[in-house]
């Protein structure tokens, strides 16, 4: 139903739609038709605020509006790589959940992704405090720190700079987001804009670059992660499979850190919005590989395997596979 069909519903029947929509709740089970079920969500709640109800009904309502536009707009950034509806539908989730710190977090690293020079770092900071100031998760904190310590950077406020990634390390008492303040911490490259400068023969573009390795995976010589128009997809043994959010998410990881990752490496780089433990990541990965030997017609542990001891196992790409993300 498109939203004037909802709103020219009676609010007995509205209310129905909604009791309905919120049973048929069912991510575990069909995960790939989640998005569709938070979409249907967000047009049912948006007629409901718009009816005479009492304060805490709309209340209720309203919150419940703003955690789908959060849920949608980061999905459409994991999966899709859709950047501006995820940026459009955050920002949606902010109007109708202003105090709610972890909207602004995503908000922050996706000004980060989207904008260019200088608006990049200062609207990443604007973000960035703005969330703080609502409050995070200790995990969060230390990432956001990094961040906005990285536009400090940039922006040329080196003191302020350095007391967020002090404040980072200082939240990170077991070191475990060492990786993300060294990956912040540096300065950008930059990279001139004047074609003359650089060599045209030493870099191939992105589309050829695509191509030749997605053909090189059709030999079964190498697994390819696409962030694609449609999604994450990933190619390997002659075959693609398209990708749901949990999925995207772990394999964009393990294609980021190639050394291997344990369950609480895991858990402290996801930026998932449902809670996460140590067995759930592992039932996740359980079921990524199951998909994976399905989809590509390949040994269960023929691209993700299990390495070292019982009690610092780590989970790492087959090293003697190579993997490439375009």
């Amino acid at each position: 139903m498109l939203l004037e069909d909802y709103n020219r519903c009676p609010l007995e029947k509205l209310e129905y739609l909604q009791e309905e929509w919120v049973i048929r709740d069912e991510s575990e089970e069909d995960p790939d038709f989640r998005q569709d079920w938070v979409a249907e969500g967000i047009e049912i709640h948006k007629a409901l605020v718009r009816r005479k109800l009492s304060n805490d009904k709309k209340s209720f309502y309203y919150r419940t509006l703003a955690e789908l536009y959060l849920e949608y707009g980061r999905s459409e950034k994991m999966i899709r790589g859709n950047d501006r509806t995820a940026f459009r539908y955050l920002q949606n989730a902010a109007r109708y959940m202003p105090e709610k710190g972890d909207i602004f977090y995503h908000l922050a690293f996706l000004a980060e992704k989207m904008t260019h020079g200088n608006e990049k770092w200062e609207s990443a900071a604007f973000y960035a405090k703005e969330a703080l100031e609502r409050g995070l998760a200790v995990e969060k904190e230390i990432k956001i720190q990094c961040l906005l310590g990285k536009a400090y950077l940039e922006l040329g406020f080196i003191k302020k700079a350095e007391a967020c990634f002090s404040h980072s390390k200082k939240l990170d008492q077991d070191d475990e987001f060492s990786r993300f303040r060294v990956k912040y911490s540096k300065m950008a490259e930059q990279q001139s804009t004047f074609s003359r400068l650089n060599d045209p023969g030493t870099r191939m573009n992105k589309r050829a670059e695509r191509e030749t390795l997605i053909e090189k995976c059709r030999d079964g010589k190498c697994y390819v992660l696409e962030n694609g128009r449609h999604g994450m997809i990933l190619h390997g043994n002659g075959c693609s499979m398209v990708l749901n959010t949990t999925q995207a998410e772990l394999l964009k990881l393990f294609f980021e850190f190639k050394d291997g990752l344990t369950k609480r490496d895991i858990l402290v780089n996801l930026n998932s919005i449902k809670e996460k433990n140590a067995e759930s990541i592992k039932t996740d990965i359980r079921r990524l590989r199951l998909a994976i030997e399905k989809g590509l017609d390949v040994e269960v542990n023929a691209l993700i395997q299990t390495v070292g001891e019982r009690k610092s196992q780590k989970y790492i790409l087959n090293p003697a596979v190579e993997t490439f993300k375009v």
